[in-house]
């Protein structure tokens, strides 16, 4: 099991980073949100049970958060560690 990271830039200059660690029967970790200028910094753990799991059309597994950057920050999770898991 390893810790695993996404980092994004938002058009509003802030910065987003997801650390997660897939396990068996879920993925979690935790979300940060930095502002422009780093006088917000704000962040929220998260749980997500793998049949919650959204995936693509060619069954990979990605996950969605709403309300970051404008919209939403969505991503693929890494193909090791979900094989290293054994998550199906």
């Amino acid at each position: 099991m390893r810790l695993n990271y996404y980092w994004t830039d938002c058009a509003d200059g802030s910065h987003v980073a997801v650390n997660y660690t897939v396990h068996e029967d879920r993925v979690s970790g935790s979300l940060r949100h930095w502002s422009p200028d780093a006088s917000v910094n704000e962040g929220k753990k998260f749980e997500i049970p793998a049949q919650e799991i959204s995936r693509d059309e060619k069954g990979r597994p990605f996950l969605v958060f709403p309300g970051f950057c404008a919209g939403e920050i969505r991503f693929s999770l890494d193909a090791s560690a979900i094989s290293e898991a054994g998550m199906n």
